[in-house]
């Protein structure tokens, strides 16, 4: 019969080695092992070098997660999601909340961190929650979780909401500039009135954009038109007919990322960009714009988590405030559904 203690004792596997396994092999003590380990110290070179030898040949790996929870920290991000999308139109929030979540997954992974999913229906959950700090995309400055973070000294990092010092850390995610920029660039190609095509009020981005249009046209002397869509049922026809209805001789899209929208221009025979010009947002994928030949500006949210997390876990790890903003590309991708300068065509003209 086969001896059941031997196949047992065969399938353990061996204890990792511990930092007192270190020091009894290299005859310190585990403080200097400790300081060996952490470059830190008053250690002589030889007894140092000596210690790291030693940690190699046991194949000593630092515990991380228990070293972390001696510094009162917890290996972890808060992510706020918001509520389920209750109708088909909310579809497209819910999968650009997906792409930033999922971005926060891979880049915390990179540095050994976990996510720990918050609903933002529930903010007072955040007093219990172990994370190190929390990230509300969202958020507003009225918001329940804004207050908790600070009264839980929380660091919160937040995209396009300016923080108080000491605070956390705030993204600025491009949308302004990038609104700009296509509003700047349908002005330069002679477009006196730019009608803005954009969802219904609901996620800040899309009230930022709105906010920054309607300050864009008040500066310029433009009388602001919006139009807001639902874009998952493409209802553009009537959309794109009620800009051109208001005197709309240049677009830009802040719901569509262009391709849609040029079909729906090309089926009301709309020829571009003779007679309406065309700048489109693009959140993610932008190759089907550059395909078509669509000027887009792209901005790129995604991008936050990687850049965001190595100044956090630095602030953290040196007991630093974390230092703001931290401000993601953007770019401006010139396409056939622009006109070139008003100034630059005349001269172009002149003999």
């Amino acid at each position: 019969m086969p001896r059941h203690s031997d196949d047992v004792s065969a399938s353990v596997a061996p204890l990792r080695p511990t930092l007192k396994d270190v020091a009894a092999r290299a005859g310190v003590s585990t403080a200097a092992v400790s300081q060996a380990l952490n470059d830190r110290g008053t250690l002589r070179a030889e007894t140092r070098q000596r210690i790291l030898d030693v940690a190699t040949e046991l194949g000593y790996a630092p515990d991380r997660y228990a070293a972390a929870l001696r510094r009162g920290r917890t290996m972890s991000i808060g992510y706020v999601a918001g509520a389920p999308p209750a109708a088909e139109r909310e579809a497209a929030q819910a999968q650009y909340a997906m792409r930033q979540l999922s971005a926060l997954c891979e880049a915390a992974a990179t540095h050994g961190f976990t996510v720990t999913v918050l609903p933002s229906s529930h903010p007072e959950l955040l007093r219990s929650a172990r994370v190190d700090a929390v990230y509300a995309p969202d958020a507003r400055e009225s918001d329940a979780i804004v207050e908790l973070a600070a009264s839980s000294r929380i660091p919160l990092i937040t995209n396009d909401l300016p923080l108080p010092a000491n605070t956390g850390i705030w993204i600025r995610t491009g949308y302004e500039e990038a609104t700009r920029a296509a509003l700047d660039l349908l002005a330069a190609g002679g477009a006196g009135r730019i009608g803005l095509l954009t969802e219904g009020p609901g996620a800040r981005r899309l009230e930022i954009g709105e906010h920054i249009y309607r300050a864009w046209c008040a500066e310029h002397d433009q009388d602001p038109a919006v139009v807001h869509v639902e874009p998952d049922r493409r209802e553009l026809t009537g959309s794109v007919r009620e800009l051109l209805r208001q005197g709309a001789d240049a677009v830009f899209s802040y719901a569509q990322e262009g391709p849609a929208l040029f079909v729906e221009l090309s089926a009301h025979k709309i020829v571009l960009p003779r007679d309406l010009q065309l700048v489109a947002l693009c959140l993610h994928d932008c190759a089907m714009n550059a395909r078509l030949g669509v000027t887009h500006v792209c901005v790129h949210p995604e991008a936050a988590p990687a850049l965001l997390l190595p100044p956090l876990l630095a602030a953290l790890d040196g007991g630093e405030d974390p230092h703001s903003p931290i401000v993601l590309p953007w770019g401006l991708v010139g396409g056939s559904t622009t006109l070139a300068p008003v100034a630059t065509r005349a001269q172009a003209k002149a003999p």
